[in-house]
C-alpha cells in the first residue's frame, strides 16, 4: 500500500485499486472536465453510481433497526468515512433491555461500562458502513418507480440474519431525488420475520468521531540523510490532516504522540513526502518524451510530454460535491493558463489522475474525478499543499494515557 492508513481517519485498503480517472457517465466524458455540467439523472442507468457514490461521501448520520429470532436492536448513530462511528441504542432480548454505547476507531473499540469505556478489537457492531456496504453488494438492482424517490429492489447480500435462509434474502433501497444518495435501506426475509433496515440523513455534517479515552502511541520521526524537515513544515501537514497530534523536538528528531488507533503505518502514510507535477498528455507514443502509468497499472500507459506545473502554481486545493453528489478535486492555479486537451497529474512520484480541459480559453482551474474515498482525497490534498522531505517513521515509547 503506497498511500492510505490502515486504520483510522484515513483508512483505505483498496487505494490503489479504487483509483480511475473520474466518472464519466456523470460528466459525459471518461475523464473529469473544468467546466460544469448540469446532472440529468437517469434512475434505469446510474443506480450503481448512486450506491457507488454512498462510499465517497465524507459522513452521514442513521438511525437502524434489526430483527433477529431471539433479539432486536435499535439503535442511532453518526458515521465519518475512514474515520470511525458512535452508535447508541438498546438491545430488546428474551431477559430484557440492555442499552448500548459504541465508538469504533480504527481497527479500535470502545464500549461504555457505567461510566468506564472498555477497549476491544473492533467488530461490526460499531461499524454500521460496512454493513451497509456488504448489503448494497449485488449484480443487479431492479427499479420499482419513483415516489418519495427512486425504488430499487434487490438480491441482499446479508448472511448473518439468518444463515439457513440466506439465499431468500431480498432488499429495497430508495434512492433521494435530492442528493442522489441512499435514505432508506430495509433487507431480509420476504415475510418481514427477519430484517434489517436504516433510515441515512444528514450527509456530509462537518463532525468527527474521537476517542472516549485519551490513549496516545508514540512515535520517532526522523529526516533522512538528504532531507532538511522543519517542525513548521510537519506541524503544517498534520494541521491539514485534521490530525489530533503533539509534536516535540528532541535530539534524534521529532516525537509524536497520536491517538491508539493510529499504527505505525498510518504515522508513515501522514508523513510521506508528497508534492504535485502536472504533465501534458500527448495522444502517440513517439509524441512523447515518456511513458508513465495510471497508478502504477502497466494496462493504462499515459504519454508524457513537458512539465506545465508543480504544487508551487497551486493556490488552493478544495474538496467538494457535484450535482450528483459526487466528491471532486479541485485544483484553483495562481494564474490563468492556456492548458493542452488532457493533463495528468502526479502526486508523490505516483500518476494518480488525468484531466481532459478546454482548450478554446485560459483556465484556472483544474477538476479531478478520482475515484477514491473522501478521506483519501483528503490525504492527496495534504500532499499538494504541503510537501515534505524525506521522512523515517519509528515506534518510541509504548503508549501513554
Amino acid at each position: 500500500m503506497l498511500w492510505g492508513f490502515r486504520s483510522g481517519r484515513f483508512f483505505s485498503n483498496r487505494w490503489i485499486a479504487a483509483f480511475v480517472c473520474c466518472f464519466g457517465s456523470l460528466l459525459g466524458t471518461w475523464f473529469g472536465c473544468v467546466q460544469y455540467t448540469k446532472y440529468v439523472p437517469n434512475p434505469e442507468k446510474d443506480i450503481d453510481q448512486w450506491v457507488a457514490n454512498f462510499a465517497r461521501q465524507r459522513s452521514f448520520s442513521y438511525r437502524y433497526e434489526a430483527k433477529l429470532r431471539f433479539v432486536r436492536v435499535d439503535a442511532t448513530g453518526y458515521c465519518v468515512i475512514g474515520e470511525g462511528e458512535n452508535v447508541s441504542g438498546t438491545w430488546y432480548g428474551q431477559a430484557g433491555e440492555q442499552d448500548f454505547e459504541y465508538v469504533g476507531l480504527g481497527d479500535v473499540e470502545y464500549l461504555r461500562k457505567g461510566s468506564d469505556w472498555e477497549r476491544i478489537s473492533r467488530g461490526e457492531e460499531s461499524d454500521i458502513f460496512t454493513q451497509i456496504k456488504r448489503i448494497l453488494i449485488t449484480d443487479k438492482f431492479e427499479y420499482e418507480g419513483s415516489a418519495e424517490g427512486y425504488t430499487y429492489r434487490f438480491k441482499a447480500n446479508i448472511p448473518f440474519l439468518s444463515p439457513e435462509r440466506r439465499k431468500e434474502m431480498v432488499g429495497l433501497v430508495t434512492i433521494s431525488p435530492k442528493n442522489f444518495l441512499p435514505d432508506f435501506i430495509w433487507a431480509g426475509l420476504p415475510d418481514s420475520s427477519t430484517y434489517w433496515t436504516a433510515q441515512l440523513f444528514g450527509y456530509n455534517s462537518n463532525k468527527s468521531i474521537k476517542s472516549p479515552v485519551k490513549e496516545k502511541r508514540e512515535y520517532l520521526i526522523k529526516p533522512n540523510s538528504e532531507s532538511r524537515v522543519d517542525y513548521g513544515s510537519l506541524e503544517k501537514r498534520l494541521d491539514i490532516l485534521s490530525v489530533d497530534y503533539r509534536l516535540e523536538k528532541n535530539d534524534e528528531g521529532f516525537l509524536l504522540r497520536l491517538p491508539l488507533h493510529y499504527a505505525i503505518e498510518d504515522a508513515g502514510a501522514m508523513l510521506r513526502p508528497g508534492g504535485m507535477v502536472v504533465y501534458a498528455v500527448a495522444e502517440k507514443q513517439q509524441e512523447a518524451t515518456k511513458t508513465g502509468y495510471l497508478m502504477g497499472d502497466v494496462y493504462k500507459p499515459l504519454f508524457l510530454t513537458k512539465i506545465l506545473l508543480t504544487e508551487r502554481d497551486i493556490r488552493e486545493v478544495k474538496i467538494d460535491f457535484d450535482g450528483s453528489s459526487a466528491p471532486y478535486i479541485s485544483l484553483k492555479l495562481r494564474q490563468k493558463s492556456t492548458l493542452p486537451r488532457m493533463v495528468a497529474i502526479e502526486v508523490d512520484s505516483l500518476l494518480v489522475a488525468t484531466a481532459t480541459l478546454d482548450t478554446l480559453r485560459k483556465s484556472d482551474r483544474i477538476n479531478l474525478y478520482p475515484e477514491m474515498q473522501y478521506n483519501e482525497m483528503e490525504i492527496l490534498r495534504a500532499y499538494i499543499l504541503q510537501p515534505l522531505g524525506g521522512l523515517e517513521v519509528k515506534s518510541y515509547g509504548g503508549e501513554f494515557r
